[in-house]
C-alpha cells in the first residue's frame, strides 16, 4: 500500500535515496459488507486512493555542499562526495551501492541499487526554493516499463549559505503519483494468523499476539513483523529492525468491509500518514 511506501522503505529517503504487546490469537468478528467467500472480512486485494492521502509523508534533512552530500534524516545518515560513483553504504544492508550528482543547479540525481531492482531520483527545487519535486524511476527485473512515483516536499529549514538549493530541510506534502503495484496489499487472516503481502515489500505471516515473524520476499530478509488485534475491526503491524520498531502500520476495516484506513507512524520523528484502500477483489 501507499502507506507502506512512504515509511517502510525509511520514509522520505525511500524516494530520494526516496517515508508497516502480548494478545491471545483471535478471529475477526462478520462484518456486513464483507463478502461471502471470504474467511475474513480482512481478506482481499486492497488498493490505497492516492485522494484520501494525510498527514505527514515524511521529513528530510540534506547539505549538499562543496562537492559533498549529507543527509542526516537518512537511515542510517550519508556522508559521501555527489561525484555520480556508485558506493556502498556501511550499516545499510538494504542496499547494495548507491550515488548522488549534481544535475543542474537546482536538481541532484540519486541511483540505488538494493536487492531487488534499481532506482533514480530526481530532486529538483522550485525557483522560489519553496518546494521540491521528486521523480522515481525504478527498474524492476523482468518489467520492460519503469515504474514511476512523483512526490512533493515543501521547505521548513533554508539551505545554509553557498549550499546547493537542495540543502535545508523537507517535509512531505503529497504523492502525485503513485504506481498501482505499491499501491496494493494482499491481506489474509486465518486460524489467529494475520498475512501481508505486496509486490514493494514482501511479505509475512505472523501469529496474532505472537512472538516476531520473518518479513520474506523483499529481497533484504532483514526485517521482521509482530502483529496485534485491540478490537475486531483493527489490526496493528509493528515492524522491527535489529529487534527495534521501524514502523507502525494500523489497518482499520471500515464496518461495512468497504474500506481499511492505513496509518502508519514513524516512531523516529513521530510522523503520521494515512490512506484509504478499497477492495479490488
Amino acid at each position: 500500500m501507499l502507506a507502506l511506501l512512504v515509511l517502510l522503505a525509511a520514509t522520505f529517503q525511500a524516494v530520494q535515496g526516496p517515508k508497516a504487546i502480548t494478545i491471545a490469537p483471535t478471529t475477526a468478528l462478520p462484518v456486513t459488507g464483507a463478502p461471502a467467500h471470504a474467511d475474513s472480512p480482512f481478506d482481499g486485494l486492497w488498493v490505497d486512493d492516492l485522494k484520501t492521502q494525510m498527514g505527514e509523508a515524511g521529513f528530510d534533512n540534506y547539505l549538499v555542499t562543496k562537492g559533498i552530500y549529507k543527509c542526516e534524516s537518512c537511515r542510517p545518515p550519508r556522508n559521501y562526495p555527489a561525484d555520480g560513483r556508485m558506493r556502498a553504504v556501511a550499516d545499510d544492508p538494504s542496499v547494495i551501492s548507491e550515488s548522488v550528482i549534481i544535475g543542474g543547479p537546482r536538481t541532484i540525481i540519486t541511483r540505488i541499487i538494493d536487492h531487488e531492482m534499481t532506482r533514480e531520483t530526481t530532486m529538483t527545487v522550485s525557483r522560489d526554493g519553496t518546494t521540491a519535486n521528486y521523480v522515481a524511476l525504478d527498474t524492476w527485473p523482468a518489467r520492460t516499463k519503469r515504474l514511476r512515483t512523483e512526490y512533493i516536499a515543501k521547505r521548513v529549514a533554508p539551505a545554509p549559505v553557498g549550499a546547493h538549493p537542495v540543502s535545508g530541510s523537507w517535509l512531505g506534502i503529497r504523492y502525485v503519483g503513485v504506481p498501482e503495484e505499491y499501491r496494493s496489499v494482499d491481506l489474509k487472516e486465518a486460524n489467529g494468523q494475520f498475512t501481508r503481502s505486496n509486490f514493494r515489500h514482501g511479505g509475512y505471516t505472523a501469529i496474532i499476539g505472537g512472538p516476531p515473524a520473518p518479513v520474506t520476499g523483499d529481497g533484504k530478509n532483514i526485517y521482521t513483523v509482530m502483529v496485534r488485534a485491540p478490537d475486531a475491526r483493527t489490526r496493528i503491524e509493528t515492524i522491527l529492525l535489529n529487534n527495534k520498531p521501524l514502523v507502525q502500520v494500523t489497518y482499520t476495516l471500515s464496518s461495512d468491509g468497504k474500506s481499511i484506513v492505513t496509518i502508519v507512524r514513524d516512531p523516529k520523528d513521530g510522523s503520521v500518514f494515512s490512506t484509504t484502500a478499497h477492495r479490488n477483489k
